[in-house]
């Protein structure tokens, strides 16, 4: 059943996010086209710094959602009501404050920009803008997570995922028609507060025994912020510092051709944080009831992980950098290097997945504290020794090396170490086969496209499709002698239970 409820919670979300992709691609080109790369990379810039001026968040989210479990599980809609108030209590002061903090960085902007062409006070307003589309959210939590601990996130990210297709459609439009890109901000904002709103009316209908404003308010999740705001500045730094790096040692024009990467990593990342989500809160209400399976689940997640990084990391080395050549017509420079470095950032960003699953779900946000500094550390220091000796590509690199060091290795160790009661070394034993089949079939994938020239976007679509599909089937066969295909069985499975139930 809860196999079924992660494929539901899965499918809603990601339909919708392959049209934002899909439109995001076209967004980019014509966003380079109408408005300039300094443009783009001003856009991303503010992205960027955003997410750090939300620090104020401190991870309350995730504390939220986690003292929600116990109640939801016990169907004490009055102990859930107390949390969700002191939530919304607690998100409002957040929203407040985040917007605060916007209006302050933004009188300083414009000097953190190396040879910056706009003017200072078309980089503060446009920061403005940006800023209040991103704080809307944070008033709309309570009733976002409601629908998470009910294990049905969908219901919540559908409604934002149909305002980011409506969202980018009209920057299209917009973009054709030549409107200022401060209108294109305003628009981001409307979009979103409407998305907001319509999670709430559900939230409100859906459960009404549900009372967002009671009396009484229960503040304990509150206690873990001491924990989880180490886990929250490590989550900025190792998804964001590198965009401000080159921004101020490189520039907004390398911003662009950096943010053309990460955009088509940022697609892949999408998908595979919605199959984590919805992992997320299912697994979280198993482990309170039950924890005598969780290590066997875990196998099964690993070996399947491993198996998906390995066929999209292949396709992905080989395809970006014909890709951005075809689309982007010269205008972004592509890279084999940068190719190479995000390739290794998606890796350890899928292979990690199935620790942080684990992680989140049981709350182990004190005993991974190390790992967090650890990997910001490691990052803050790597990215700025190699971004002198290998430019914006160093700066990748760095990344990809500390979540490995700090996520797959440190944070596998207290997973292994408070949750299986087991060594994670014969853990990492096992997967030294999994990186011999990525090396082989990387290299096995290099002499087969290296025979190929590519020079439209049609006959790359197929061309890459088609290989993708073969070498999917060929690590499938692979998997299967190696018998770590019992992930497949839950497939079987699921698709049982349908039959079962029409």
């Amino acid at each position: 059943m809860r196999t079924k409820k992660i494929a539901i919670n899965f499918i809603a979300e990601v339909i919708p996010l392959v049209i934002i992709a899909f439109l995001g691609i076209f967004k980019l080109k014509f966003f380079v086209e109408f408005l300039g790369d300094e443009t783009l990379g001003l856009y991303q810039l503010f992205s960027q710094i955003m997410i750090y001026v939300a620090l104020v968040d401190g991870g309350i989210s995730s504390a939220l959602l986690y003292s929600l479990y116990k109640p939801n599980t016990a169907k004490n809609d009055k102990k859930m009501s107390e949390i969700l108030t002191a939530g919304k209590r607690c998100f409002s002061i957040i929203g407040a404050s985040v917007f605060f903090l916007a209006f302050i960085v933004s009188l300083f902007i414009p000097y953190f920009i190396k040879d910056n062409s706009f003017s200072n006070t078309f980089v503060s307003i446009s920061f403005l803008l940006f800023s209040i589309s991103n704080v809307v959210s944070y008033f709309f939590v309570p009733y976002q997570t409601l629908f998470e601990v009910k294990e049905k996130k969908y219901v919540t990210t559908l409604s934002l995922q149909i305002g980011q297709i409506v969202q980018n459609a009209l920057e299209i439009l917009l973009l054709f028609l030549g409107v200022s890109f401060l209108y294109i901000l305003v628009m981001h904002g409307v979009i979103k507060l409407i998305s907001n709103l319509v999670i709430y009316i559900l939230a409100k209908r859906n459960y009404p025994n549900i009372d967002f404003n009671s009396h009484e308010k229960d503040y304990k999740f509150t206690r873990q912020l001491k924990d989880l705001i180490v886990h929250k500045i490590n989550g900025l730094v190792g998804s964001n510092i590198d965009i401000l790096i080159i921004t101020n040692m490189f520039g907004l024009k390398l911003v662009a051709i950096y943010s053309t990467y990460n955009y088509i990593l940022n697609m892949i990342k999408d998908v595979l944080n919605k199959l984590s989500s919805s992992i997320v809160a299912i697994l979280g209400n198993k482990l309170v009831e039950d924890e005598k399976e969780s290590y066997n689940l875990f196998r099964e997640m690993r070996s399947f992980l491993f198996y998906l990084a390995t066929i999209l990391c292949t396709s992905l080395l080989f395809a970006i950098n014909p890709f951005i050549n075809i689309w982007y017509e010269g205008k972004i420079k592509s890279n084999n290097l940068l190719a190479l470095a995000f390739v290794l950032v998606l890796f350890t960003f899928v292979v990690k997945i199935c620790t942080n699953v684990f992680i989140n779900a049981k709350g182990l946000f004190k005993e991974t504290k190390y790992c967090a500094i650890t990997d910001t550390i490691v990052n803050l220091t790597l990215s700025i020794l190699l971004a002198h000796k290998f430019g914006i590509s160093g700066v990748v690199f760095a990344t990809a090396f500390s979540v490995f060091i700090a996520e797959y290795i440190l944070k596998t160790r207290v997973l292994f170490k408070e949750v299986f009661k087991k060594s994670s070394i014969i853990y990492h034993v096992e997967n030294i086969k999994f990186f011999i089949i990525l090396f082989l079939d990387m290299l096995l994938a290099y002499f087969i496209t290296s025979r190929f020239t590519i020079s439209n976007i049609l006959v790359w679509f197929v061309f890459y499709t088609l290989f993708t599909i073969i070498n999917a089937i060929f690590l499938l066969i692979i998997y299967s002698l190696l018998k770590e295909t019992k992930f497949i069985e839950r497939l079987k499975d699921l698709k049982g239970a349908k039959h079962a139930k029409n």
